[in-house]
C-alpha cells in the first residue's frame, strides 16, 4: 500500500518557548524526512515568541525545508511587534481565512 502525504498545520499558540519549539522541530522534521505537506502559524501570544528572536533557528530551518510560517497580522498590530517581525521569514496575513482554508483542505491541526 502507498503511503500518503500526512497534511498537518501546527498552530503555535504558545510565547513558551519550551512548548512551542517541539511543534516547530517536529514540522521542519515532518516536511524534510516524510515531505509531507506542512504549513506553521503563529497566533494569539504565539506571535510574540516568533518576533522575539528565540525561535529564529527554528524559522531558518523551517525555511530551508520549505515551509514559510505565516502570523496573524492583526495579533503582531494588537502587540505593536511590526518592527520586531520585519526581518523574520514569516508572512503575515489573515488567521481566521488561513486556519479556516486548513479546515477545507483537510489538514489535521496541532497546537503547541
Amino acid at each position: 500500500m502507498a503511503e500518503t502525504q500526512a497534511k498537518i498545520a501546527f498552530l503555535i499558540l504558545s510565547e513558551d518557548p519550551g512548548r512551542a519549539i517541539p511543534g516547530l522541530v517536529m514540522a521542519s522534521r515532518l516536511k524534510e524526512n516524510r515531505g509531507d505537506d506542512v504549513r506553521v502559524m503563529f497566533f494569539g501570544p504565539g506571535v510574540k515568541l516568533a518576533a522575539s528572536g528565540k525561535v529564529d533557528a527554528q524559522l531558518e530551518v523551517l525555511r530551508n525545508a520549505g515551509v514559510l510560517p505565516k502570523a496573524c497580522r492583526g495579533n503582531v498590530e494588537q502587540f505593536n511587534l511590526e518592527a520586531e517581525i520585519a526581518d523574520k521569514p514569516v508572512e503575515l496575513l489573515a488567521a481566521g481565512a488561513e486556519i479556516q482554508e486548513y479546515h477545507h483542505l483537510g489538514y489535521t491541526v496541532l497546537s503547541f
